[in-house]
């Protein structure tokens, strides 16, 4: 029974763990465009460190194949990031860090994938903003109609005059307002990023490589890769996960080899018969090689039967790189599904392969005569 709830836990943990990586890499993956281009300030690590000037922001619009809109305006975004902390929902006195992007019109032209499923956009110029879907569901008073205090002194009051979701991706866990009235109170004359969105993606290498040459000197990279970067945290974790469910492998290992010599010292005689009858050292190692996958196997589905309990949670992390939070929701994929079998199997052969051994290797005689 010890057997069974170890490796069942051991099954529980590796779950939950890969299922935290897998969530953020899912919600990062669903972020950006290949036809988008994310620009900053050379050696920022992300949007919240970058500061640009306006005149250096001008020079972009000399990239070719920028795309435009149907009145012919270029499809460039100049965004301002900024942090804000809410409470979280049902977790009293618990705050989050929570991305405010300032954003000009062309902003929802050049983020193709955000849809609204209520409200309205932002007017430039009002006190509003607009909230994503998971932010809404994540933190109070970002439902429609809501009101939270925003600026440098938290002494102006936006409104929540609208709710988009974007595929699932980052920019649901954001807060979006009138990028001139958001440099207003929080006094930030510099813009953090610029969205690009190009005519076609094939074009991405040429347009980063005069944003980056003399002609403009900034660091540019297509959005999915600068998501792709972000999300490099997340095979850290795996590393460590990897580091820490081996080493509970090899206590579950040595539990069930416990077990697995409890059980040759106690069929001795059965061994001793089994030998009489001309069952050679092979089987009786395949026996209970086999004894044991099968404890193993049977904990490994009790584990994966409690770890999708959290299959489809929301949760948030903080990123140490952009210091605020990702909505992302916890997922058992077939892959963590696949990667806890074969880590129960393991763990069972290897368990079980020096009591089987033991046991092929009882002298038949001596068995029969302790019996």
């Amino acid at each position: 029974m010890s057997t069974f709830v170890v490796v069942a836990v051991l099954v529980l943990v590796l779950s939950v763990l890969l299922s935290f990586a897998a969530g953020i890499r899912a919600s990062l993956a669903a972020s950006g465009s290949n036809r988008n281009i994310m620009v900053l300030k050379p050696g920022a690590t992300a949007e919240g460190t970058s500061l640009m000037m306006q005149e250096e922001v001008g020079r972009l619009n000399q990239t070719r194949d920028i795309a435009r809109d149907a009145e012919g305006r270029l499809l460039v975004s100049p965004e301002l990031c900024v942090q804000t902390s809410l409470p979280r929902l049902g977790e009293e006195g618990a705050l989050a860090n929570v991305a405010v992007r300032g954003v000009d019109d062309v902003a929802f032209a050049v983020h193709a994938e955000l849809r609204f499923i209520e409200g309205r956009r932002i007017e430039q110029g009002q006190l509003e903003i607009v909230v994503g879907k998971a932010a809404r569901d994540r933190y109070l008073n970002l439902q429609l109609g809501s009101e939270i205090s925003l600026g440098r002194l938290s002494n102006r009051s936006f409104k929540v005059v609208g709710v988009f979701e974007a595929g699932g991706g980052a920019l649901e866990s954001e807060i979006w307002a009138p990028r001139s009235i958001l440099s207003d109170v929080y006094n930030r004359r510099f813009i953090s990023s610029v969205v690009m969105r190009l005519a076609d993606s094939g074009h991405a290498a040429d347009a980063i490589a005069y944003i980056e040459g003399p002609a403009v000197e900034l660091e540019a990279q297509t959005e999915t890769a600068y998501y792709d970067e972000l999300s490099s945290k997340t095979r850290e974790i795996v590393v460590l996960t990897t580091v820490l469910v081996g080493i509970m492998a090899i206590g579950a290992a040595f539990a069930v080899a416990n077990t697995m010599f409890a059980a040759v010292d106690g069929r001795r005689r059965e061994i001793a018969m089994l030998r009489t009858l001309g069952f050679g050292k092979s089987a009786i190692v395949l026996a209970f090689l086999i004894e044991s996958t099968l404890i193993c196997t049977s904990a490994c589905l009790a584990g994966l039967a409690m770890s999708l309990a959290i299959n489809g949670a929301r949760q948030d992390f903080l990123s140490d790189t952009t210091w605020t939070v990702l909505a992302y929701e916890l997922t058992i994929t077939p892959g963590i599904l696949a990667a806890a079998l074969a880590t129960a199997i393991v763990v069972g052969v290897a368990g079980a392969l020096a009591p089987a051994v033991k046991a092929s290797r009882t002298r038949v005689i001596e068995a029969l005569r302790k019996a």
